[in-house]
C-alpha cells in the first residue's frame, strides 16, 4: 500500500502546471543572466529567489529581478498576465486580467 501511494504521489508531482498557471519565455526574450538560487538566497541585492512554472514543469529556484521578470515571460493561457507576489520565495503567478 505504501509503495502504491508513493507511486501515485510521484506521478502527481511530476505533472506540469496547468495552462492557467504556466508561463513561457516571451518571443525575443531570454533568461540569460539568471542563475539558480543557492539555499534560497541570491547574491544581487535586487534579486529574489523564485520557481517559474513553465509549460513543461517547474524550474529550479532561480534568482530573478522582480521588476523585470514579467517583461521576459508571458502566460500560456490568453487573458492572463504575469503577477509577482512578495514573499520568500517570491511567487510568480498568472492571474486573470
Amino acid at each position: 500500500m505504501r509503495g502504491l501511494l508513493g507511486a501515485a504521489l510521484a506521478a502527481v508531482l511530476s505533472c506540469g502546471p496547468s495552462d492557467a498557471e504556466a508561463v513561457r519565455i516571451r518571443e525575443g526574450s531570454s533568461l540569460d543572466g539568471i542563475a539558480e538560487c543557492p539555499a534560497l538566497l541570491c547574491a544581487g541585492s535586487d534579486e529574489r529567489c523564485t520557481e517559474l512554472l513553465f509549460e513543461y514543469g517547474r524550474s529550479p529556484p532561480l534568482c530573478v529581478v522582480p521588476r523585470d521578470i514579467c517583461d521576459r515571460l508571458e502566460c500560456v493561457e490568453s487573458g492572463r498576465k504575469c503577477v509577482i507576489f512578495d514573499g520568500i520565495p517570491l511567487q510568480l503567478r498568472c492571474m486573470k486580467q
